[in-house]
């Protein structure tokens, strides 16, 4: 393969591959295999559902490595080296169905699991276009152009193929209906069923991707379209986030914390929105590197921008953990911030000694920072890196040095977020700890769902965990806990006397309760209703009568929403407010009519 013509323009946006008419009739059929396959594995065939899932482990992974396997097959296929690329897909299918294998058995679930998946994910999708390279170099070479090439082509094919799909279903649905205004229901049936569906979206996948690898010139003309509308955009995010790191200094970082829980996800995008539209103003070779001044100095400052905007996020990072303790989504996010530095310093290091001519110094550093990438990212998908253990010693060391209180600490991230460590965790904690440890660690073992178990807020101004001012009517009647726990689905008892007033009318000897959530009062404690400016607030209403010792709901909860868009809405919600706190809420028997056909109810009572 040659990156240049003799007449000395560029090839290198162009992979001299031969054409080769037989891969998309290949890839048809091997997508049409592919799906009747993942049907077979993952239909749950005790079902009456046609798309209910399996959930046997090793069925789930040998699907997921079939997928994976004819995806990667479909990438990198070439009439060169053919074997080659059959035993890449291969491994590749095997490397992932094992990855999930290890991480999706039943007892290791933690809360990052499909963060590790799509870690793996990553892995291959940054190992194919370099895997592509060598084969085409036929030995462990890693030319820039060539990998950025294949990288390139690989997402345009990626888009280009899920558009395809897209396409043939709508054209296959509109064939179905077409056939069955003459009473011919095959087709119709037909994409009623699993198997079929999913032969479909593989075989029209394999097919857009073997048409398209054999048309070079439209490939590299969606390339060349992509990478032209990402450049122009270079300017633009370039301009904004100089102006953002200028304006630090003035600002302060301490405005960031306050404006949000945590700036370290936007700034990292920021960071990798630089990184693309540099990478796509250089281009893969001098020769296709953008000419015009402002697109040029606009990549440098991307690359000079990436330093300061890593630091942020750094440090974002670190006030977070000292503040919360460890956690797996914090520790990603230390891996996120570690990788977003490393290419932030070679980035630093090619502007610095390269000036002008930087971008010859950033290429052979991304095809390295692509390697690194890809064996760190295939190791964070395996059972070597585990967070799940780490974030538990975190937090139970906040625990025990009494850094926080049993009342603060977070019980469900220990039970449902840590994996099994989280689980021994609590087991020595009930067995072990004070009397209040004891019992909120047993009340997270018995949790069967995350909902059973109340989070604390990482917001300092939150409401605080226990339940707030509760009004009851009849004033002094206890509120048995049984109760308060049937409605906590549905109020979020923590924001009484802050969101408005919670009430608990007591009606029916005790045997009924209409619960209030009155958003309305807190309009009125704030400012009169007559000159309120919020457009609306609601009252939430539920009833829960007790049946056989037990708190149930007698009907769906209501919202109903309140505007004051009129004098009349205004005193209409005085009345109804005034009522609310003289108690005036009853639970009245009411006759209705109804229609009736063969002795069963037909739609709605009415008056």
């Amino acid at each position: 393969m040659s990156d240049d013509r003799a007449d000395g323009t560029d090839r290198s946006d162009r992979l001299d591959h031969e054409p080769w008419p037989l891969r998309a009739a290949l890839l048809l059929g091997a997508g049409i295999l592919c799906g009747l396959l993942v049907d077979l594995l993952t239909r749950d065939r005790s079902s009456s559902y046609d798309w209910a899932w399996t959930e046997n482990v090793a069925r789930i992974v040998l699907a997921i490595a079939v997928t994976a396997g004819f995806v990667l097959l479909a990438f990198t296929l070439e009439r060169l080296r053919w074997r080659w690329s059959l035993a890449f897909a291969a491994g590749g299918g095997l490397v992932l169905g094992a990855i999930y294998y290890w991480n999706g058995t039943p007892d290791g679930h933690g809360s990052d699991d499909v963060l590790r998946f799509l870690a793996s994910l990553s892995a291959i999708a940054i190992a194919a276009p370099l895997f592509q390279t060598m084969r085409d170099e036929g030995a462990r070479r890693l030319p820039y152009p060539t990998v950025h090439a294949h990288s390139w082509t690989n997402v345009v094919l990626w888009c280009a193929a899920w558009a395809f799909v897209l396409v043939s279903g709508l054209l296959v649905m509109l064939l179905g209906e077409l056939f069955g205004l003459i009473g011919i229901e095959l087709l119709k049936d037909a994409l009623d069923e699993s198997w079929f569906v999913w032969a479909l979206v593989w075989g029209a996948f394999g097919a857009a991707i073997g048409l398209l690898r054999d048309r070079d010139k439209v490939l590299g003309l969606l390339q060349r379209v992509v990478t032209t509308v990402l450049s122009v955009l270079a300017p633009v995010l370039a301009v904004g986030l100089v102006l953002f790191v200028l304006a630090l200094p003035f600002t302060g970082l301490e405005i960031l914390w306050d404006k949000t829980r945590s700036p370290t996800p936007v700034v990292l995008a920021c960071v990798a929105g630089a990184i693309i539209l540099a990478n796509a103003v250089i281009g893969n070779s001098s020769a296709e590197e953008a000419r015009g001044p402002v697109l040029r100095f606009s990549a440098m400052a991307l690359g000079a921008v990436l330093v300061p905007l890593v630091a942020v996020a750094a440090i974002s990072t670190s006030l977070r953990i000292g503040q919360y303790g460890l956690t797996p989504s914090r520790l990603w996010g230390v891996v996120a911030v570690a990788v977003a530095a490393a290419y932030a310093l070679f980035y630093l290091y090619a502007l610095v000694r390269g000036r002008l001519a930087w971008a010859d110094r950033v290429r052979p550093a991304n095809v390295l920072l692509a390697i690194g990438l890809c064996g760190l990212a295939l190791l964070l998908a395996t059972p070597l890196a585990q967070f799940g253990p780490i974030s538990a010693r975190s937090q139970l060391a906040r625990l025990e040095s009494g850094q926080v209180s049993p009342a603060e600490f977070d019980w469900r991230a220990m039970r449902f977020d840590f994996g099994p460590s989280g689980v021994r965790a609590l087991e020595r904690l009930k067995a072990e700890g004070s009397p209040e440890v004891r019992r909120q660690a047993a009340t997270a073992l018995a949790a069967t769902n995350s909902w059973e178990i109340d989070r604390p807020s990482d917001d300092p101004d939150a409401p605080p965990a226990q339940p707030g001012t509760i009004l009851v009517d009849p004033a002094g009647t206890e509120v048995p806990r049984a109760l308060l726990d049937a409605i906590r689905e549905d109020f979020d008892w923590r924001s009484c006397g802050q969101r408005g007033d919670c009430r608990l009318y007591f009606r029916s000897a005790g045997q009924a309760v209409v619960v209030v959530l009155d958003e309305c009062a807190a309009i009125r404690r704030r400012t009169e209703i007559e000159t309120a400016t919020r457009p609306r607030c609601h009252y939430h209403t539920d009833v829960l009568v007790l049946r056989s010792g037990r708190w149930e709901r007698a009907n769906s909860a209501v919202v109903t929403p309140v505007t004051m868009s009129s004098e009349q809405d205004r005193a209409s919600l005085v009345r109804q407010s005034d009522a609310l706190r003289r108690g005036h809420v009853e639970i009245r028997r009411v006759e209705r009519r109804q229609l009736f056909i063969d002795g069963k109810a037909v739609n709605q009572p009415f008056e």
